[in-house]
């Protein structure tokens, strides 16, 4: 296996539409890095500039240590697995995986060995006789994962290879492919729009927008110390809500926007004292909102009266979109009791998971960010 260093990396496609800019990162041999983002944010194009499928306009990309700007794809000893599984449909699953060996000349021996092995880590021994239109969707993910195990390549590339599969299929998935990862120990880089599956599987994520790097961190760390007010909406399910106010200095210092008034705890007055008196974004995660009733622990808390507008039960928890003040929020609460919807609900914020951002710069305000 190998490491990749990407150096201040850009790719202009035509009409100066700017696709990757300035994108340095470097991924350890044997990591597993997710690129995450939404559509167009450039992601599966660094993707495609790794493995040579794109140019490089700028910068520099490293392949085990060797510059990899000028190497044709069959020279950088990757494989890539896509979304569309590019099966040739006439061939097997033993074929289609021996493939790529045999356009390399490799001994029949050999082909046999390293396709029986890879088809015996992925559980498709039984399947191999199997042409695609035979075989599930998970079963021809199987497949084109084990057309890129049998070539034992430097670095695995995957872009968005389980968004065809239904939602139980893409969650038995996730669970394989960090199995295989641990398995082989290789570096694989992944990309994925769904912040879900980029929490549960990467090492590493990379978080994306407009072609350049918000920010990179493992997923806990990006979960609980975002840089911006991007990072903060996008990791998360439901997103973070967000309530645009003023610090005041009001008996201590608080927050007041939207028809609400929340006190900041003491350890952020040192880092938001320059912001009194200035508009400010407070960031606050629906599961950091609870009924009062059931506040617990020593969290600091603070009460507000919500109305219901609508009622999610989820079966294990249940969703709660509201009307606090004149701002919307969401809230993950537990299953029971369900309110009705039009009711008046008494909620407590946890005050010491809350984030505030710069209203201009949408970057974080806080050097203490709760973790």
């Amino acid at each position: 296996m190998a490491a990749v260093v990407l150096k201040d990396v850009r790719k202009i496609y035509s009409g100066n539409t700017v696709a990757v800019d300035d994108f340095s990162l470097r991924v350890e041999d044997g990591e597993f890095v997710v690129l995450v983002g939404p559509s167009g944010c450039g992601k599966s194009t660094t993707l495609r500039l790794i493995a040579g499928l794109e140019e490089v306009d700028g910068g520099e990309i490293h392949i085990d240590g060797c510059l990899a700007n000028d190497l044709p794809p069959k020279d950088r000893n990757i494989a890539m697995v896509f979304q569309n599984y590019a099966l040739y449909p006439h061939m097997d699953a033993y074929r289609n995986m021996a493939f790529g060996l045999k356009l390399r000349k490799y001994p029949r021996e050999k082909i046999d060995d390293r396709v029986r092995e890879a088809a015996d880590i992925l559980g498709i021994r039984n399947l191999l006789h199997r042409k695609p239109k035979e075989l599930s969707g998970g079963q021809r993910q199987r497949v084109a994962l084990g057309r890129a195990i049998v070539r034992k390549p430097k670095v695995f590339l995957f872009d968005e290879p389980l968004s065809n599969l239904d939602a139980r299929l893409r969650v038995q998935m996730r669970t394989e492919l960090s199995k295989l990862h641990a398995r082989l120990n290789a570096t694989m880089i992944y990309v994925t729009h769904d912040q879900v599956e980029a929490m549960t599987m990467g090492d590493r994520l990379v978080v994306m927008q407009d072609g350049r790097i918000q920010q990179v961190g493992a997923p806990v760390h990006l979960y609980r110390r975002p840089a911006n007010r991007f990072v903060a909406g996008f990791i998360g399910s439901p997103s973070m809500n967000f309530l645009e106010g003023e610090l005041v200095r009001d008996g201590g210092m608080a927050f007041r926007g939207d028809g609400l008034r929340l006190p900041v705890p003491d350890r952020h007055r040192d880092s938001l004292s320059g912001y009194i008196s200035r508009r400010v974004i407070l960031g606050i995660r629906p599961e950091h909102i609870h009924y009062a009733s059931s506040a617990r622990g020593p969290a600091e808390t603070e009460d507000v009266s919500a109305k219901v507008d609508l009622v999610e039960p989820m079966g294990h928890e249940t969703l709660l979109y509201l009307t606090v003040g004149r701002a919307s929020c969401v809230a993950r609460v537990t299953a029971d009791p369900a309110p009705a919807v039009d009711s008046e609900v008494r909620l407590a914020f946890d005050l010491s998971a809350v984030h505030f951002f710069d209203r201009e710069t949408e970057v974080t305000l806080l050097r203490d960010t709760p973790e």
